[in-house]
């Protein structure tokens, strides 16, 4: 019997994705998961979610390394998504192409999720999120199985640029001379940067406290001489920050396409060696 690979991630990781700018996009393609679980010859669970946050991605990934049988599991990976998203659970329906995602192991409990209202502030929430990655850290460790971790997407400057709308809503607003394309961010400090750099320094405290040698692409940020999978996959130079033409739908949605999966499995598996 072949070993498990568990995933959890966000739209970037989700084995049923579909784009909401270009509903007739064919996304029927194996994504990274899939094809990386190939690669290393292990059965693959993929959780990832479209929308998900990392609340969702750390709780799927507890609960399956709870309940699966230790020897059967051949590694585990995190793909953190963006910070400011919130994630919950509720006793209701399902809706298939909607923003709620089953419970694998509470039949009646449903997963929603919203892009931004999360309580707190944007310090707090990288806060919460390092904790989070510590203790994934110390899951994986307690019970012995090999794991991974990393920034799919960058944990915070979207939220600090101003927050792009979603593909749907630029699409449906394309012709409104009106519409404003990104949601505006009121700093905490004097001003983004100082915002900035104190998210830096959150990173760089928490760091004795992190496994580095089980982040891939740690410290997570350019600025500090780490990066995303995002970034290092889908961009010609990391510094332009913009996925490259062939490896994204295109249009209003940035997510990888085919090629862009295949990029994405090929980079972890090279960081797997």
């Amino acid at each position: 019997m072949k070993k498990k690979l568990i995933v959890s991630g966000c739209s970037f990781t989700n084995k049923d994705f579909w784009s909401q700018s270009h509903p007739d996009y064919d996304c029927s393609f194996p994504k990274w998961p899939e094809i990386l679980g190939e690669k290393l010859n292990l059965d693959v669970v993929n959780l990832g979610a479209c929308g998900a946050g990392n609340n969702y991605i750390y709780s799927t990934l507890l609960e399956e390394i709870i309940r699966t049988p230790k020897e059967e599991i051949g590694l585990v990976i995190a793909a953190w998504s963006q910070i400011q998203r919130i994630d919950w659970e509720e006793v209701g329906k399902f809706v298939p192409k909607s923003y709620t995602w089953r419970d694998r192991h509470n039949s009646h409990m449903i997963w929603r999720n919203k892009r931004m209202g999360k309580d707190g502030n944007v310090f707090y929430w990288m806060i919460d999120h390092l904790r989070r990655c510590i203790n994934f850290d110390s899951l994986c460790k307690s019970h012995n199985i090999p794991y991974k971790q990393f920034q799919m997407l960058n944990p915070f400057d979207s939220w600090l640029n101003g927050l792009m709308k979603t593909d749907f809503e630029c699409v449906a607003n394309a012709n409104n001379p009106d519409f404003v394309d990104r949601y505006k961010y009121e700093p905490t400090l004097d001003n983004v940067a100082e915002d900035k750099k104190y998210l830096l320094k959150l990173i760089v405290d928490y760091e004795k406290y992190i496994d580095t040698n089980n982040f891939i692409g740690w410290p997570m940020h350019l600025h500090l001489d780490g990066y995303t999978i995002e970034q290092k996959a889908l961009t010609g130079d990391i510094y332009n920050g913009r996925p490259l033409k062939e490896l994204i739908i295109g249009g209003y949605d940035a997510h990888p396409n085919k090629k862009g999966h295949e990029k994405i499995a090929e980079y972890i598996h090279g960081q797997l060696a």
